[in-house]
């Protein structure tokens, strides 16, 4: 059987690239169409560009109106991170799972 924290990991990796891929498929429509990109904030505002950032406190760091040009190579790294990190925890569990039905 596999952890709590392995399983955990495992679905929120696959949720961040879920989010990942619907953002980029929105931001490659509105380039392709040259329309202008309407991504609002949690305000209902439109945004002009991305932010990057550190979160916030006393050694937060922010850039703000990333151009959404510069976002597709940083939402495709994104999506690249995730996905192996999935393929390593994918071992991590068949490991778990090995192990704990060995054991037991």
């Amino acid at each position: 059987m596999i952890t709590e924290e392995t399983a955990t990991r495992i679905a929120c990796a696959y949720r961040e690239i879920a989010n990942a891929e619907k953002l980029l498929e929105d931001v490659r429509k509105a380039l392709d169409l040259a329309e202008p990109i309407d991504i609002r904030d949690v305000f209902g505002r439109r945004q002009q560009g991305l932010q990057l950032g550190v979160p916030s406190g006393r050694n937060g760091h922010r850039l703000f109106d990333v151009p959404y040009s510069l976002a597709i190579p940083v939402i495709e790294a994104h999506i690249a991170h995730h996905k192996a990190q999935i393929a390593l925890l994918n071992e991590m569990a068949v490991s778990e799972a090995s192990s704990k039905s060995g054991a037991a």
